[in-house]
């Protein structure tokens, strides 16, 4: 030991040194006999413990991950998969639809970002919807026994062009709304559509058949877009054209995405609450923002009727002529034409009636009088969404420098029926 300064060296638990410099006339702390340190360094020398043990752990990580190299998530799900396959371990049913779940639910919060990202992400949502995926050179298919999908990619696995082939039609049609919602990677909305053009062939029937299903609906909306052309030439202001046009504001199919008929904007769609006004109500404004009420025409299953699978409007004049249906514009299918609505309504009784008189008998058995309910009572949970049950309560509204509070009376000769999404239209 020096005159000025000792060194003393101490090992730790981890296997490294420590020196701790003592001058010499100071008072030196050492251990006590229970092995730890004083009072005034006790706190301090755990820290550092706990942080050097820390930095060891994180140090074996580290060359574990050097050495072995992490997969990336397709090699992983590859392993899995073959892991699967090979009969080592006897997998439930249960035990392999967990898995194949977990796999997917991962597969979704994925981005896609390449050729095989994308094939995964196909692949499992084809899966879920009982389509088949196949994949070649030029692209990937998506099919079922009624139609296809051909998605053209290029080189760098980015999406150029998706066409469409219905068994009934001769050429393939490219859809740019499935291009753009690939191309953005909205899955969520190319699902949707997928869900669309199957739902037209949900019939129960031969394939052969059900091969008039999109011819049928094909010929509606052109009957239907072609009023509403005629509807335009009379109805130049968009309030006329919406509330009293036969069909208010039309917007063709869009790839999966059915025509649909607006007849109907609330004030309130209007109200841009950032700028504090009310924006100006146009066509464009109705079909962009897809605000208001709406109806979509579908195809449903049902028993056998008669649907045209040519256009029946002929115009004479500025006026709508329809043909008759007869045998050779028209075939037996066991489906209906269909109206679903975007958005639960409450509906008055005698409105009921009067529309079931237009449609026919067909409808009838889909509603259950014995569940109906006042008419107040159910604008209120329309309104609100479910949110107000109790209108005896009152219906408060917040305002900036007011609060308002509002009851409604009852009446018992207002019967309603509430959630009416679909009206049938029987040709």
């Amino acid at each position: 030991m020096s005159t000025s300064s000792s060194g003393v060296m101490m090992h730790s638990a981890n296997g490294k040194q420590q020196k701790v410099e003592q001058k010499v006339g100071g008072p030196t702390k050492m251990p006590n006999s229970a092995g730890t340190a004083g009072p005034g360094t006790a706190a301090g020398i755990g820290d550092k413990h706990e942080s050097w043990q820390m930095e060891l752990l994180m140090e074996r990580l580290r060359s574990k991950a050097k050495s072995s190299h992490y997969k990336s998530f397709p090699e992983m799900s590859k392993t899995v998969r073959m892991s699967l396959l090979e009969k080592r371990y006897a997998l439930d049913v249960v035990e392999k639809s967990n898995l194949q779940k977990t796999l997917d639910s991962m597969q979704y919060c994925i981005k896609v970002t390449s050729r095989q990202g994308l094939v995964e992400r196909l692949d499992c949502l084809t899966r879920q919807l009982g389509l088949k995926l196949s994949e070649d050179t030029s692209g990937l298919f998506i099919s079922s026994d009624m139609f296809y999908l051909e998605i053209i990619l290029d080189q760098n696995g980015k999406v150029q062009d998706v066409k469409v082939h219905h068994e009934c039609k001769m050429k393939q049609q490219s859809c740019s709304e499935l291009v753009s919602c690939l191309q953005r990677g909205d899955f969520v909305d190319f699902t949707t559509q997928l869900e669309g053009l199957a739902s037209i062939y949900q019939l129960n029937a031969e394939k052969k058949i059900k091969l008039n299903a999109f011819v049928a609906l094909q010929a509606l909306e052109t009957d239907l877009y072609n009023l509403y052309s005629l509807s335009t030439q009379h109805f130049n202001d968009i309030h006329s054209l919406l509330l009293k046009s036969p069909l208010g504001v039309v917007q063709k199919r869009r790839g999966g995405h059915a025509m649909k008929l607006s007849y109907f904007v609330t004030p309130y769609d209007l109200l841009d609450l950032e700028a504090r006004m009310m924006k100006p109500l146009n066509v464009d404004l109705i079909l962009s923002e897809k605000i208001g009420c709406s109806v979509a025409v579908n195809l449903e299953a049902s028993t056998a009727n008669k649907l045209q699978i040519q256009p029946l409007l002929v115009q004479q004049g500025n006026s709508p002529v329809y043909s008759p249906i007869e045998k050779h514009n028209s075939t037996s299918l066991p489906a209906t034409f269909v109206l679903k609505l975007n958005k639960p309504m409450a509906l008055n009784v005698k409105m009921f009636k009067q529309i079931k008189i237009i449609t026919g008998e067909s409808s009838s058995g889909i509603i259950d009088f014995e569940n109906s309910s006042s008419l107040i009572r159910l604008i209120v949970e329309y309104a609100s969404t479910g949110a107000a049950n109790n209108i005896a309560k009152g219906l408060f509204v917040t305002l900036p420098d007011q609060q308002h509070c509002y009851y409604m009376n009852e009446n018992k000769n207002l019967e309603v029926l509430y959630n009416l999404h679909a009206y049938k239209i029987i040709n």
